[in-house]
């Protein structure tokens, strides 16, 4: 998902918040596109918040961009129950700590509706966080869909089941990348089967040219082994050893012996 389409899932937002130093990095950076009736201003302690307030924050390990996961803790507290949470993380996914963040997410009462990684960001952030304050659980949602946010239905021990949502919500986004390298292994070794039935089929045909080679050779040694024991050969064999003096004296006497 691209960072343009995050708060497009966020309905009725009329204030974003944004949590950083200069109130206005996301949109700047990040190209956060708001919108247009919706107000937009840096965070301050202690500024009312109301129901359509979105909360939005870039948090990593790198202080000189963004924020820590203390730092966005008191702007989640002071959401009022309606309220929402979109933070961009900068971790990779595999070295995301989101523990911290959840403990503070639970803190305050907020629900993690959906992670969902991030296309397209240049490295500045990996993932995404849709919260809300509730006081009541909302429906949980698959990390593929793009239907607005709503919170509904009602449940007892909040704080509970909200650890266990949002555990639910990270644990399914760090095993993603496990899925995908199981899938692509299975399709290597799917290829592997293939290659070594096509190698089998291959030294298969071989053994098989070899075997005709072998019997056409021993035909031949047959043959010649027949050659060499039959009487035309022998004979043939002592006339090529007959010495030169001989034949020439054969041939001689041929000479003399004819008339005139």
């Amino acid at each position: 998902m691209l960072v343009r389409e995050l708060l497009p899932l966020f309905e009725n937002v009329t204030t974003i918040v944004e949590v950083s130093e200069s109130g206005e990095a996301l949109r700047e950076q990040l190209q956060l596109r708001a919108p247009s009736d919706a107000e937009y201003r840096g965070y301050a302690a202690g500024t009312t918040m109301e129901a359509g307030t979105l909360v939005v924050a870039l948090l990593g390990p790198d202080p000189a961009s963004h924020v820590d996961v203390a730092t966005i803790a008191p702007a989640l507290r002071e959401l009022p129950v309606g309220g929402r949470a979109l933070l961009l993380l900068g971790w990779p996914v595999p070295d995301l700590p989101y523990h911290q963040m959840l403990d503070e997410l639970v803190a305050a009462g907020c629900q993690v509706l959906q992670v969902v990684p991030i296309d397209n960001s240049g490295n500045r952030a990996h993932c995404a966080v849709l919260a809300a304050r509730v006081d009541r659980v909302a429906p949980l949602r698959g990390y593929l869909s793009d239907e607005p946010v709503v919170v509904d239905g009602a449940t007892p021990d909040l704080r509970a089941l909200l650890r266990l949502i949002g555990e639910k919500a990270f644990t399914d986004l760090l095993g993603r990348p496990l899925r995908q390298k199981l899938a692509e292994a299975g399709d290597r070794v799917a290829e592997q089967d293939q290659r070594i039935r096509q190698l089998e089929k291959e030294l298969a045909a071989r053994d098989a040219t070899i075997a005709g080679v072998e019997r056409r050779l021993a035909a031949a040694r047959s043959d010649n082994a027949k050659l060499r024991a039959s009487a035309t050969y022998r004979v043939g064999r002592v006339m090529v050893a007959v010495p030169g003096r001989i034949v020439r004296g054969w041939r001689k006497r041929g000479t003399a012996d004819s008339p005139g």
